[in-house]
């Protein structure tokens, strides 16, 4: 099967371009790319068509030991070679030279792909004077308070919708469930609309996704978007129900913003930015779409992978759960609903940021280009247009900085006091050993929106909730794509305090 696929490549390859040395481009790094670093090998990112496999049994086979000891490598994905770097102090003259190491998304990288389509220039991926009016739009929305008593609602109605799936069926596929809950927080709380999505996988943003994913993520198209050019029928497909995905939010935005923010762009509010901004005219319908579509996936698929790994987390660390759940219920009714309470219970921060260490939901980004040559470290010399990216999963394990035991989960590391956390968390991430976030000038605008959202989450299920790990669950991880338990099956049991 191995040689069947890697034969129709070259074949495609060779009518395509018709010149071996062009097809033996894409087997091989350039010609340019530094030679001190390793390869891995052309057909690593082909191995999720070909054998059922996960991300970290991939990492600790391919990527721990060349990554762990070079710091980079050279790594064919996305249809060009990279330079995929870890080595923390690699990673922090990347977060310097923001310049240098410019940002190039899907729609610099493969403009014509269908994944360029779906993603396309966003506050996540623009430069310039685009990112400087996309911050100017999105991040008063991000980084504001947020109506706290929309995510506690939707909370209970999860765990009902759970409660009553583990009486049917004996245990839950988790995925569904948290994916319904954190889309209806983003539109919600965030967007000021509401997609109807918490026990409705017939609600068009729900029914969209799960038709779009296998488009969007599967491995071959991913690894060749050069065939993207050809009108291959299930391309064209996929470009038609992109299209429709995108116009459907847009739509559903707009109509949640008759006259319910009329400050506009004095608002805090993101939804009613977005729209007044749209309105006024300083986004067009593109970039209107595209930050709707890159604030619909970070807003809600990040903390929907959170969420799957914290309650794996505490399904296989049953003494931490019942450890938590007592801090959280020694606080007053009150306070266990309260952001802000919330935030200064250490253990609960700190179970949050060993999680998101061990497990960042975005594990691997590809999507920098220098735009200069430049000397990465004292002696890997990368040219000018050479695709950069990072693996953040290597280097949030970095045992220099985080111990021998980096690669275990235990959240005591970060510290008793909520002060002590904090004060960590600050210097791991000025020192780029704690990537989750990103970093430099491009970190993560959604911390605030996430962290609330995890903990007002867990508050909400710890009291109400015990769960174990379903003895059927085969402990895997996802093939490719965001890092997350592939299909983490749990079994709930209803605390006596819920049922009183």
């Amino acid at each position: 099967m191995f040689y069947l696929v890697v034969a129709v490549v070259f074949l495609l390859f060779i009518i395509t371009w018709g010149s071996y040395r062009v097809v033996a481009g894409y087997v091989v790094p350039p010609a340019h790319f530094p030679k001190n670093v390793p390869t891995i090998p052309f057909y690593y990112t082909l191995l999720p068509l070909l054998k059922e496999v996960d991300q970290e049994g991939l990492w600790h086979k391919y990527l721990k030991k060349p990554l762990t000891e070079h710091g980079a490598v050279k790594i064919y994905f996305g249809g060009a070679w990279n330079v995929l770097i870890t080595r923390p102090t690699y990673i922090a003259q990347v977060f310097k030279q923001d310049d240098v190491f410019l940002k190039a998304g899907n729609h610099v990288k493969n403009p014509h792909s269908v994944l360029a389509l779906y993603t396309g220039e966003n506050i996540i991926s623009s430069i310039g004077e685009n990112w400087k009016r996309f911050s100017y739009i999105v991040k008063p929305g991000l980084q504001a308070d947020v109506d706290t008593t929309i995510i506690v609602k939707n909370a209970e109605k999860l765990i009902k919708l759970l409660l009553d799936e583990q009486a049917r069926k004996g245990a839950v596929i988790m995925s569904s469930p948290l994916q319904q809950y954190t889309l209806a927080n983003l539109s919600e709380a965030l967007l000021g609309s509401s997609f109807n999505t918490i026990g409705n996988p017939e609600a068009p943003m729900t029914k969209l996704q799960t038709e779009i994913k296998p488009h969007i993520f599967n491995p071959f198209y991913l690894n060749f978007p050069m065939l993207d050019h050809f009108k291959i029928a299930s391309r064209e497909e996929a470009r038609r129900l992109v299209r429709k995905f995108k116009a459907e939010l847009a739509n559903i935005v707009l109509s949640g913003h008759h006259h319910k923010h009329p400050e506009g762009m004095d608002s805090s509010h993101l939804g009613c930015r977005l729209v007044t901004a749209y309105e006024t005219g300083i986004l067009n319908r593109y970039h209107f779409e595209q930050n709707c579509v890159s604030t619909f996936l970070a807003g809600h698929e990040n903390p929907q992978i959170l969420l799957l790994s914290m309650m794996r987390m505490l399904a296989e660390h049953q003494d931490l759960q019942v450890q938590l759940r007592q801090k959280i219920l020694d606080l007053s009714p009150e306070d266990q609903l309260s952001a802000s309470a919330l935030a200064n219970l250490p253990l609960l921060t700190s179970v949050i940021y060993e999680t998101l260490r061990l497990y960042p939901p975005i594990s691997q980004l590809l999507n920098r280009r220098t735009t200069e040559d430049v000397l990465l470290g004292d002696n890997i010399l990368l040219q000018a247009g050479t695709y950069v990216g990072y693996n953040g999963y290597t280097t949030n394990r970095d045992k220099e900085f985080w111990g021998p035991d980096a690669e275990e989960f235990r959240p005591s590391r970060w510290g008793e006091t909520i002060e002590d956390i904090n004060s960590l968390f600050r210097r791991a991430s000025s020192k780029s050993t704690f990537i989750s976030f990103h970093g430099g000038k491009r970190t993560c605008l959604g911390i605030k929106f996430a962290m609330t959202g995890a903990r007002l989450s867990m508050s909400m299920f710890l009291r109400n909730l015990e769960w174990q790990l379903d003895p059927t669950w085969p402990k895997k991880m996802t093939p490719a794509g965001p890092l997350m338990p592939k299909m983490l099956r749990l079994q709930f049991k209803k605390l006596e305090a819920m049922e009183s």
